[in-house]
């Protein structure tokens, strides 16, 4: 689909009994008439490309410059551009678009080669940089929520606008990446010592609390986009809740997870039970869309998103709410004072109660 909107297709070599070719015009490319019957070939000098080069440069170098090089045609062109038929405006724009390519040299492919090069980079930096949950951009302002940092990931306390549970806390890399599912080992078992630190966090509290696990991993990117930066930034919610609720925990996420989505529009099972062990790594596939509850480390309950545009954003949230007879308008804090006490309070009681394991790391 080009930026107009128009599917376009990357190649075309038809053999059909109702067409034929009449003569080349001055641009290469064959003269279509209806009606004759011969092979075609229906796009400027693509003898030479084949589909897997076509769709690889298509994938690197994206849409728009194919959308740009037709512009600038019809720009230079000027009143003597003629709108064509469909079909035929879809050989001639991408015949003009291959044609604009080999008419550069070696050194004008390479200077080509470096700006998209750049340009990638450059959104890399922008994606970053937007970012709420990556350490080194301008946007993270969680220095005093920190509770414990290692080499691939880090604990904090969540946001004020996002804690509905007192000691409410987030797990997430270091680096950006936008599912759990996509993380190295080193990186995922690093995350998987904080849950267990948590689990024995909470239950050494007075009540004691049980640790319900939530990643919603649903708004997920194209893997091109991914690498870029782009997608939101993957996290593990720590929800501490009653030691009493834990069972029917699991009964209410089941069900929530059943009524999540239209039944006659999901392909995948609803609900997909993950062990205590491999998680939600071991039960939903990369580059899916999803979202994981985790009982405490005792296993959990997933399910995949077929429609990420209309999934609830908030569908975490909503459903913990309802289990705690709660909404998500309501605050674990009664002010951002009470906030920041809390963060600190957190912090101190997690590492000086030796919960945090990377203090025999550092001792």
């Amino acid at each position: 689909v080009d930026a107009a909107g128009r599917s376009r297709a990357l190649v075309e070599s038809v053999q059909t009994p109702s067409v034929t070719t009449r003569g080349k015009n001055q641009k290469g490319l064959a003269n279509v008439v209806p009606g004759k019957g011969a092979n075609v070939t229906g796009f400027y000098k693509d003898d030479n490309v084949s589909l897997e080069d076509l769709i690889r440069r298509e994938r690197i170098e994206g849409q728009q410059d194919y959308d740009k090089n037709f512009a600038s045609h019809i720009l230079k062109k000027g009143s003597k551009f003629r709108m064509l038929d469909e079909d035929d405006d879809e050989a001639y724009a991408l015949g003009w678009y291959e044609g604009a390519e080999k008419k550069m040299d070696a050194r004008q492919r390479g200077e080509a080669s470096r700006r998209r090069q750049q340009g990638d980079k450059d959104r890399v930096q922008v994606n970053l940089a937007q970012c709420t949950r990556c350490m080194e951009s301008k946007k993270f302002g969680r220095r005093d929520a920190l509770m414990s940092v290692s080499q691939h990931a880090y604990l904090c306390v969540d946001g004020f606008n996002q804690c509905i549970l007192p000691g409410q806390v987030f797990i997430a890399p270091l680096e950006h990446h936008s599912a759990i599912t996509d993380l190295d080992e080193d990186v995922y078992q690093e995350i998987r010592n904080y849950q267990k630190c948590l689990v024995r966090f909470f239950e050494e509290e007075e009540p004691p609390r049980a640790v319900i696990f939530v990643e919603s991993a649903v708004h997920r990117v194209s893997r091109d986009k991914a690498l870029m930066g782009a997608g939101p930034h993957a996290a593990i919610v720590a929800y501490p809740v009653k030691l009493d609720l834990l069972a029917e925990a699991r009964a209410y996420w089941r069900k929530a997870f059943d009524e999540a989505e239209n039944e006659f529009a999901v392909q995948h099972k609803k609900v997909i039970e993950t062990d205590a062990k491999g998680g939600v790594r071991k039960a939903i596939p990369k580059n899916f869309a999803y979202v994981h509850a985790d009982f405490s480390l005792g296993g959990g309950y997933a399910h995949v998103v077929e429609d990420a545009q209309e999934f609830p954003r908030d569908f975490a949230q909503h459903t913990i709410a309802g289990m705690c007879e709660l909404t998500i308008l309501d605050r674990a804090y009664s002010s951002r004072d009470a906030y920041r006490v809390a963060c600190q309070e957190l912090g101190a009681r997690f590492r000086d109660g030796g919960f945090d394991w990377t203090s025999a790391l550092d001792g």
